[in-house]
């Protein structure tokens, strides 16, 4: 307990030191079991709380919000855990090395393409959803390239790392059941917001330690990465996957 105990502490405050406990088998089975309890975490506050807060106006969901509700939202959220670390993996090989603002420009193209490809589906004459389903696979699947070069025992601590970064939304459930007892939509979004910066810079600084990045190549590998992740969210509900209500929980949760 103590062990684990010390590791949360450090995922949290140092980042640096949380990911070099890492090195090696990356911590996986003490990692996916944080990442275990965020998801129970997940799913009874998600589950409990007013299905109208934070947005008090919001109409009621065209399905229920019970309990089977909530458990196929965190169905899916293992699955884009994968894509988030695998999209890390690829966007870090491909800045590490090279001319950073050559990178930094292709990176922002490579990144922008399926959010570019949802725009132009979702117009009224915009492009066929063969078309569509085509341009998203090609843009996920050039991750493979990237990826062919990573071994195993390289990628196993940044994947044990950022699994156990999860942690992070585990603190955040203080402020957020804070929130609900305030009635609070600022408090709760602030939460939302501070997580997403905490998991930007604790990652930036856990892939600084792992891979030996500048900390401007981390953190452009974990901004990138995580807007992947959202694409690919979007492309599972345009493809017709994914229900609207699902989508929503998922931004949401």
């Amino acid at each position: 307990m103590r062990k684990i105990l010390a590791l949360c502490g450090d995922y949290l405050f140092f980042p640096s030191r949380g990911a070099a406990k890492n090195k090696g088998n990356g911590e996986i089975v003490l990692n996916l079991s944080l990442y275990f309890v965020f998801l129970l975490f997940s799913l009874l506050f998600y589950w409990l709380k007013p299905w109208n807060f934070p947005d008090h106006y919001a109409p009621f969901p065209s399905q229920s919000p019970n309990f089977y509700f909530w458990l196929k939202v965190m169905l899916w959220q293992p699955p884009l855990e994968i894509v988030w670390i695998l999209c890390l993996l690829g966007v870090m090989l491909w800045l590490e090395k090279g001319n950073l603002f050559f990178k930094l420009i292709t990176g922002i193209f490579w990144t922008a393409m399926p959010f570019i490809l949802i725009v132009l589906y979702a117009q009224k004459n915009g492009i066929s959803k063969l078309w569509f389903n085509l341009g998203e696979i090609i843009c996920f699947a050039l991750f493979i390239f990237p990826l062919l070069k990573l071994k195993k025992s390289e990628a196993l601590p940044i994947a044990g790392f950022m699994l156990g970064l999860n942690v992070i939304g585990i603190a955040l459930f203080l402020p957020m059941i804070l929130s609900i007892f305030l009635d609070s939509s600022a408090v709760f979004n602030g939460a939302q917001v501070v997580g997403g910066l905490w998991m930007l810079w604790a990652g930036m600084m856990g892939l600084r330690e792992l891979r030996g990045l500048r900390l401007s190549r981390a953190f452009l590998a974990v901004l990138f990465s995580l807007l992947f992740q959202i694409a690919f969210a979007f492309a599972l509900y345009f493809m017709g996957l994914v229900p609207k209500e699902i989508l929503k929980a998922l931004l949401y949760a």
